[in-house]
C-alpha cells in the first residue's frame, strides 16, 4: 500500500468541567465527548524524502513541527522504529480552526491510525492511545471516537454506548476564535464540583434518553467566554431562535452547537443561519 485516506471527525463536548490544576501544570478535567459527521480528510502517502511533510488546503493552519499531525507522526515513528518511513500528509480541512471542535486533535489521531494501516504495524487501540496521550489532550479520545467520558487531563477514556438513533445538530462558529490557552487563563482559579456518573450515563444513552443528554449538558467555559466575547452569546441565541431545542458552546469555543428535533429542522436552521453576516461557519450535522 502506497497511500491511504481517512476521515477525521470533529467532536462536541456535551459536558465539560474543570476540577482544578494539577501539579504537572495540566488541568484536571471531566468531559463527555461525542464525534460528529463534520470531518476533515487526511491522506498519507509514502515518501522518498528523508523527512515527512504536511500540506493543507487551509493556509491559516500552522505547518511543520507546530502542527499536531507532525508531532503525531514523530511520536508514532519513535514507538514503531524503522517500521515507519517518511510520509507526505495531505489534509483537506472542513472543521474550522479555533472552534473547540477538536479538529487538530482528530487529525493527529488519524495520523497515528493511518500509519498503523499504511505500514501494517499491528498496533492495538491501547497502544495507539498511549502514543496519542503524548501528543495532545484530546488525541486519545479520537483513536476510538464515538461517545466517551474523558478524565485526568483527557487521557483516561471511558467509552460509552452509541445512541440508538443519531442526534441531529446545528454547528456554527462566529468570526472570532478562542485560544485554548487563553481560555484556561480566563478560568484561572475555577474548580468545578459537577459529577458525571458513567454507569447512569451509559444506561440512559443505551435507552435513547435524549432528554437526559440535554439535562446533563454543561460547559464551565461558556459563561466566562461569553462575557469576553458577546458575539458567542448572540450566536447561541440565534441557534435557539432557528429551531434548536438546546444549545451550548463546545470546548473552549468559539463554536456553538444546537440539538435539533430532526434532520429537516437542522438543515432548515443551517440554511437560515448561513445568511447571517456574523456567522463564519454553519453546518447541519449528526452524531456518529
Amino acid at each position: 500500500m502506497d497511500s491511504a485516506s481517512f476521515t477525521s471527525p470533529a467532536k462536541i463536548n456535551l459536558f465539560l468541567d474543570i476540577r482544578g490544576k494539577r501539579p504537572d501544570g495540566y488541568h484536571e478535567t471531566l468531559t463527555w465527548m461525542q464525534t460528529i459527521d463534520l470531518c476533515d480528510t487526511l491522506t498519507l502517502a509514502r515518501s522518498a524524502r528523508d523527512f515527512s511533510t504536511l500540506r493543507s488546503d487551509n493556509s491559516s493552519m500552522p505547518l511543520g513541527k507546530r502542527n499536531l499531525c507532525i508531532k503525531a507522526y514523530e511520536a508514532a515513528r519513535a514507538a514503531a522504529g524503522d517500521a515507519v518511513d517518511s510520509v507526505e500528509i495531505s489534509l483537506k480541512k472542513r472543521v474550522p480552526l479555533g472552534s473547540g471542535l477538536g479538529g487538530g486533535s482528530s487529525n493527529a489521531a488519524s495520523v497515528i491510525k493511518g500509519l498503523n494501516v499504511l505500514f501494517s504495524l499491528g498496533m492495538t487501540d491501547e497502544k495507539m492511545s498511549k502514543i496519542a496521550a503524548g501528543v495532545g489532550t484530546d488525541v486519545p479520545f479520537f483513536i476510538r471516537g464515538g461517545a466517551a467520558i474523558a478524565s485526568g487531563r483527557g487521557e483516561i477514556i471511558s467509552p460509552l454506548p452509541s445512541l440508538p438513533a443519531p442526534i441531529h445538530l446545528l454547528v456554527a462558529k462566529p468570526e472570532a476564535s478562542v485560544s485554548t490557552g487563553e481560555a484556561y487563563k480566563w478560568v484561572k482559579g475555577y474548580k468545578g464540583e459537577r459529577d458525571l456518573d458513567r454507569e447512569e450515563t451509559a444506561a440512559r444513552i443505551a435507552s435513547g434518553d435524549l432528554q437526559y443528554v440535554m439535562d446533563r449538558m454543561f460547559n464551565c467555559f461558556e459563561e466566562i467566554v461569553f462575557g469576553r466575547l458577546p458575539a458567542l452569546a448572540a450566536l447561541k441565541s440565534k441557534l435557539l431562535d432557528a429551531g434548536c431545542v438546546k444549545a451550548q458552546m463546545t470546548g473552549s469555543g468559539s463554536a456553538v452547537f444546537g440539538i435539533c428535533p430532526d434532520e429537516k429542522t437542522a438543515r432548515s436552521a443551517a440554511s437560515a443561519l448561513s445568511a447571517d453576516d456574523d456567522t463564519l461557519f454553519v453546518a447541519a450535522c449528526r452524531t456518529i
